[in-house]
């Protein structure tokens, strides 16, 4: 099936002179070829194997179109995946196989307009009782508003005038009364994917559809779903990432300048080596998170592996789009260029599902409390925890900034975070058999480029 699917792919992205979004005729006609049966379990029609699958599907789709790759990642992954896992059975089996015959969609909403990385400051509220449920509020930046037939909700629970913080996850239809999109936003980027706001008034849905343990809070079910996509996002650049590393060597190998083709220039073997790295980098990432997120049942409490590979991934992802575009020059500024289109769309991945600035100072903190601090020994025990051995290849001044013994401020935390990510980032490089990984160098030289330059840097963060 991938074969067809790719080659699917291939033939109708390939029939446009430059890059082309997807319109809603195409994204029914991609739907129905059965992509998302992958997330969906056997047992109810589906055909989900493993995670490793899924991220493998989700690669090959955002070789040929990021947004694409992204409808898919949040349906099969922030909706289709919790459902299956976390749904009560009756629940599940009423939604899911709605998606094996259909062009149906489905998302996550937790983001509102005073903020969404908080998510004890989120003002929505549920309310339940007599076997019903009652959510108010509003939520906006929920990728595919107004698209998606189906939504898992996250609400504060409200009890009598008290917000409690309880937080509840709870299934809401599009089409239930009390549902409506407000408005739709003129987002920079990944125009076929709509976002925008919507409010929920007074809705009122089967206590059934509320996904959390009676009396419990659905706070840590949100987590390991967050982190679950988090490492996903790996997928996903890692296939634009090879686009991107393709679309640069043959422009490299035409395009002649100063009496000669591009490919013999000493920078632009430099930048392709760098669009190769990241493509490693992001492969290594979603080949090891898809086969440890398989083996846990909760993944809540992995914040290192989750937050490195969300934000290794996404930043590496604007890096490449944007060293492709210089290779590309003029050629690359058109709304319409894959190249063009890579930069503006690769932007966003920074932001949602938890801001990296955020994460990388969560990966610190984390590490801290645990560990009672945050030393290269700290690090090689989280490593461990995740069966990784610390790389013999970190630079030496990476290894000896992490030598701490003061206070640090909100800004040296994040860089440390990062330092300490792509640590992580280059064990699980090296951490692969050489039949599984292939080429790692440029990945390599890669890392090591990131954590000497941030060693350097940290000193005058002050």
């Amino acid at each position: 099936m991938d074969e067809n699917l790719d080659q699917f792919l291939r033939d109708h992205f390939s029939a446009r002179p430059d890059y082309s979004s997807f319109d809603e005729a195409f994204l029914s006609e991609f739907l129905k070829k059965g992509p998302l049966h992958r997330f969906i379990p056997t047992e109810l029609g589906g055909r989900f194997e493993s995670s490793l699958d899924c991220m493998a599907l989700l690669d090959m789709v955002s070789y040929h179109c990021l947004p694409l790759g992204l409808a898919l990642g949040i349906t099969g992954s922030l909706f289709l995946r919790p459902m299956a896992r976390l749904a009560p059975a009756e629940l599940k089996a009423a939604v899911l196989p709605r998606f094996l015959d259909s062009a149906e969609l489905g998302g996550m909403m937790i983001t509102e307009p005073t903020g969404g990385t908080d998510i004890f400051g989120l003002r929505s509220t549920l309310e339940t009782g007599g076997g019903r449920a009652t959510l108010n509020g509003v939520k906006c930046w929920g990728g595919l508003t107004g698209r998606a037939e189906h939504w898992l909700v996250a609400a504060r629970v409200k009890k009598g005038d008290k917000l409690t913080r309880r937080v509840a996850m709870v299934y809401v239809p599009l089409a239930t009364e009390g549902v409506a999109v407000e408005n739709y936003f003129d987002a920079l980027g990944l125009q076929p994917i709509s976002y925008g706001s919507t409010r929920y008034a007074n809705v009122d849905l089967p206590e059934s559809y509320v996904i959390t343990p009676p009396g419990g809070s659905a706070l840590r079910d949100i987590l390991d779903t967050l982190f679950r996509s988090r490492m996903g996002v790996a997928a996903i650049a890692a296939g634009q990432c090879r686009r991107l590393a393709d679309e640069v060597a043959e422009r490299a190998r035409v395009r002649v300048a100063f009496g000669q083709t591009i490919d013999g220039y000493d920078q632009v073997q430099y930048r392709l080596s760098g669009l190769r790295g990241y493509q490693q980098i992001n492969q290594s990432l979603w080949n090891f998170t898809g086969v440890w997120s398989d083996l846990h049942e909760d993944v809540s409490g992995d914040h290192l592996l989750a937050n490195a590979s969300k934000t290794i991934s996404s930043n590496g992802l604007s890096a490449a789009a944007d060293s492709a575009v210089q290779v590309f020059a003029s050629a690359a500024y058109k709304r319409d260029h894959v190249v063009g289109r890579a930069f503006t769309d690769a932007r966003p991945f920074q932001i949602f599902e938890g801001v990296n600035d955020v994460l990388q100072e969560n990966t610190y903190d984390v590490l801290a409390s645990r560990h009672g601090g945050v030393d290269i020994e700290a690090v090689e025990k989280e490593l461990a925890r995740y069966g990784l051995g610390l790389s013999e290849n970190i630079p030496a001044a990476a290894r000896e900034a992490l030598a701490l013994d003061a206070e640090l401020s909100q800004r040296q935390k994040v860089r440390y975070g990062e330092l300490i990510s792509w640590m992580l980032a280059l064990s699980t490089l090296e951490n692969q058999s050489a039949a599984e990984r292939g080429p790692i160098e440029d990945g390599q030289r890669l890392a090591q480029r990131h954590l000497a330059a941030l060693a350097a840097e940290l000193p005058y963060l002050g």
